[in-house]
């Protein structure tokens, strides 16, 4: 007697799970890299309080020999208030999502909660100087729009009116090197620009591209270049008007700030709260956790006149 045997193939398989996770877009955060950063100490109530004296008269007239005292002068201070505000945001995720897949949904949360919350705070930033700085239209370029395309004529009017304002540079200059197509930096102000703003910097007379300075240790991350005494960070989240050229183009708001001209002030405790409450507190079945975010902030220029916005077109 024979016996056949029918063989049964298991079923083909459908997918594989590759646990290398793809990279998520993640803008440069430039806009608070110039601010002056303040703490909000704990029971300091919810104002922060800026103080600013004047600066006294010179006194060019010599005393001569009667022994006639001259009037004094009065000593006059400004106060700056800004009030902290809060913000949050949360994750629900169920139990069986947690349990069965393949990836840790857990961390992958936390760590986009926490690219969010330092978005948040670079876009709260962004928006706040947008919107209170002192506006500066560029008017030498070639576009025929207004407010015209970035020249070096506009770059060089914007660092005449901060150095008539008194207006200090963050960065001390890096000196030139015996390498090849290197050049010597200036000391700067900081700008922070778009990224569409990278190709009109880059056709700018005396550009330097950051790759080009000559000591690598002291770029920042998401420096472009430097222009005379400016250097530029950009961002794919920088500041735009849309549609408010006169011809209806974007216009592209070019920041430039000055040492102390705004600051950011965080609330002690609550710079960068996760919260993360398991299941077991969320409902009858403890079916869900919930991972959370929060912090406390606020902006404020402190000089406006430390603060300028470049406008442009490209």
């Amino acid at each position: 007697m024979s016996i056949t045997t029918t063989g049964v193939l298991s079923p083909a398989v459908q997918q594989t799970f590759n646990l290398k996770l793809l990279a998520v877009p993640t803008p440069n955060n430039i806009h608070r890299i110039p601010a002056m950063k303040q703490m909000m100490p704990r029971h300091g109530g919810f104002d922060m309080r800026f103080r600013r004296y004047n600066p006294l008269n010179t006194f060019l007239v010599p005393l001569g020999n009667s022994g006639v005292t001259p009037p004094s002068q009065n000593l006059t201070a400004i106060d700056l208030d800004c009030k902290i505000d809060w913000y949050g945001t949360w994750l629900e995720i169920n139990e069986q999502v947690i349990l069965q897949n393949q990836e840790q949904v857990l961390n992958e949360a936390a760590i986009r909660l926490g690219v969010a919350l330092r978005q948040t705070e670079d876009e709260l930033t962004r928006n706040v100087l947008a919107s209170t700085m002192t506006q500066i239209d560029c008017v030498n370029g070639s576009n025929g729009d207004n407010p015209t395309n970035l020249t070096l004529a506009d770059i060089n009017n914007v660092i005449r009116i901060l150095l008539g304002n008194n207006g200090r540079m963050f960065l001390s200059s890096i000196s030139g090197d015996l390498k090849f197509g290197t050049s010597p930096v200036r000391n700067a102000y900081l700008a922070m620009v778009h990224t569409d703003m990278t190709a009109s910097l880059s056709s700018i007379q005396g550009f330097i591209h950051q790759s080009a300075y000559p000591n690598q240790e002291r770029v920042l991350d998401s420096e472009w270049g430097a222009v005379s005494n400016i250097r530029y960070l950009v961002s794919s989240i920088g500041s735009t008007s849309p549609n408010a050229s006169a011809n209806g183009r974007t216009v592209y708001n070019n920041i430039v700030v000055a040492q102390e001209g705004f600051a950011c002030v965080e609330q002690t405790g609550a710079t960068n709260q996760f919260i993360y409450r398991p299941a077991v507190y969320s409902d009858a079945l403890a079916q869900n956790v919930t991972i959370a975010a929060k912090f406390a902030d606020v902006t404020r220029i402190t000089n406006d006149q430390w603060v300028l916005n470049n406008r442009s077109t490209i």
